[in-house]
Order: C-alpha cells, then sequence, then structure tokens
C-alpha cells in the first residue's frame, strides 16, 4: 500500500465498528454481520485485576485448566495467559505494581460472528462452567477476580493475525501500547510499523512479534498495541540494544513524516503461564 493511500484506509473498520457500539444490538450485529478483510483478525486484550496474590494465582491456575481448553473448543486458538511482576520489570522506573496483581489473557477471533458468539457459548459449555466454578460460585463480596477491561484491536495489513515465534520455556513477552494524540497521528504511527518498514526491522534484530494491532475501542485510545516474544530477558535485552543503535532504526525515526506520533507509551513485560498457547 502506498503511503498516500494509507491514511485514507486507516480508521476504516474503527469507525464501523465504534458506530456499531452506539446502536442497539440488532443494529450492531447487522453491521458486523461482513467477514473481516481477507487474512484479518481482531485480537482481544483482557486484564483481570485480583485483590491478592493468593487470587491471583486461583485465577491463573482456573484459567489455565478451564478457560483455554474452552475457548480452543470454540476453536479460538492459540490462547496466551500472562502475568507480570515489578521483579519481572526491574530497571523500568515506569512500571506500575498494580500490575502485580494482573493476569492478561490474550485471544484472536477470525469471524465477527466468532467474537459475537464466545461468551454465549462459554455460558452454555457444562464442562466449562463445571471447571471454573469457583469463579461462579464465589460470593459477590469477595469474589476470585475485582475487576476486568478489554480491548479490541484490528490485525496490521501486513501482520494481520497472532503469530507464536516461540515456546521457550523461559521466553518472556513484552507488550507495548502507544498512544497517539488524535486519530491522524495514530494513523502515521500504524503507517510507521506496517508500511514504513519498522516491523520489518524488528524481525530483522530478533524481536520476534506475536500480534500488532490498532485498538478499535479500549483504554487510551487512540493508540496501536503491539506484543513481542523473546526466548529469555537476557535476548530481549540484547535485541533491544541492537535495533536501538541501528543505522536503520536512526533512520526511520528520524523521517519528519512520522514524527510526533506517540505522546504516551505503556511497557509490560510479561511471562507466560504454564498452559499459555503463546
Amino acid at each position: 500500500m502506498k503511503r498516500r493511500d494509507f491514511l485514507k484506509t486507516a480508521g476504516t473498520v474503527s469507525c464501523a465498528v465504534g458506530t456499531a457500539a452506539t446502536a442497539g444490538t440488532m443494529t450492531q450485529q447487522s453491521a458486523l454481520a461482513n467477514e473481516l478483510p481477507k487474512g484479518k483478525a481482531f485480537i482481544e486484550l483482557r486484564v483481570f485485576t485480583c485483590a491478592n496474590a493468593e487470587k491471583k494465582q486461583k485465577l491463573i491456575e482456573i484459567f489455565d485448566a478451564a478457560l483455554i481448553p474452552a475457548l480452543n473448543r470454540q476453536g479460538i486458538k492459540p490462547v496466551g495467559l500472562f502475568e507480570t511482576s515489578a521483579e519481572l520489570n526491574d530497571g523500568d522506573k515506569n512500571y506500575d505494581k498494580a500490575n502485580d496483581l494482573k493476569v492478561f489473557l490474550v485471544t484472536q477471533f477470525t469471524t465477527t460472528n466468532q467474537l459475537l458468539q464466545v461468551i454465549p457459548k462459554l455460558l452454555a459449555d457444562d464442562t466449562y462452567l463445571k471447571d471454573a466454578s469457583p469463579i461462579f460460585e464465589a460470593p459477590m463480596n469477595d469474589p476470585i477476580y475485582d475487576t476486568g477491561e478489554a480491548s479490541l484491536l484490528l490485525g496490521f495489513d501486513h501482520f494481520p493475525r497472532i503469530e507464536v515465534p516461540s515456546l521457550e520455556k523461559d521466553r518472556v513477552l513484552q507488550i507495548r501500547l502507544y498512544n497517539s494524540y488524535n486519530i491522524e497521528r495514530n494513523a502515521r504511527k500504524i503507517e510507521m510499523f506496517d508500511v514504513g518498514g519498522e516491523i520489518a526491522l524488528f524481525k530483522k534484530f530478533g524481536m520476534a512479534p506475536v500480534f500488532y494491532g490498532e485498538t478499535l475501542a479500549g483504554r487510551m485510545t487512540p493508540n496501536l498495541t503491539y506484543m513481542l516474544s523473546f526466548k529469555n530477558i537476557d535476548e530481549k535485552i540484547a535485541n533491544w540494544q541492537k535495533f536501538a543503535t541501528s543505522s536503520e532504526w536512526k533512520k526511520l525515526s528520524g523521517d519528519p513524516l512520522y514524527k510526533n506520533t506517540a505522546n504516551k507509551i505503556l511497557n509490560i513485560l510479561l511471562k507466560p503461564t504454564p498452559k499459555s498457547q503463546i
């Protein structure tokens, strides 16, 4: 796609989904009835916050044993389940220790119907309801998790779906959110990755991508969110250094076309749970 055409098409699906979200359920389902652009997927990031470390561990055990298999039964694969800690993010002065009590779930939907039906199908899945019963039987004043939030993303043109680059035992995942201060700057930042060559540079320097997505609905919009995978923490440190000091990155980041595109960045290192498929 040529640069001059990119901004014309960027955000088209965002607007369609956003418009549908303001209408009633029937109108929404009608607006989302068409299939996704060829090869693309919706990527969903859910974050669950627990009251303490014990409940967080319990939630991970339930999701590993019950939720991941239930989603797989619906054809939703791969399912990524992650946790984080201040220790893992040591050295990041911007890390929020509140993340220590959060569980991160990453899924993808290859059709709009799959997205719309995921929760109804979970509620109709007797095996899931039984295996996840501690969640449903917990009293209202003492739930397994306190809050949940969700962001819905659409895969990029040149990286349309989740990929699983590594399942090394010591792997770490890195999720990064680039918030822009207006929709034009966000579209330009997406272009920098998708057309300008940043995705290719990441791959060249061993920054294995899991997904790249434009956030259609969720926190800190407009933004793009992406996830990288590394075999271990040492590889993460070394490969980011190679990338940051490369002449290719200096040239791309110095392109006036891409100046002042992201004014807030969230950066979190994650480790997979025992049954995570990413």
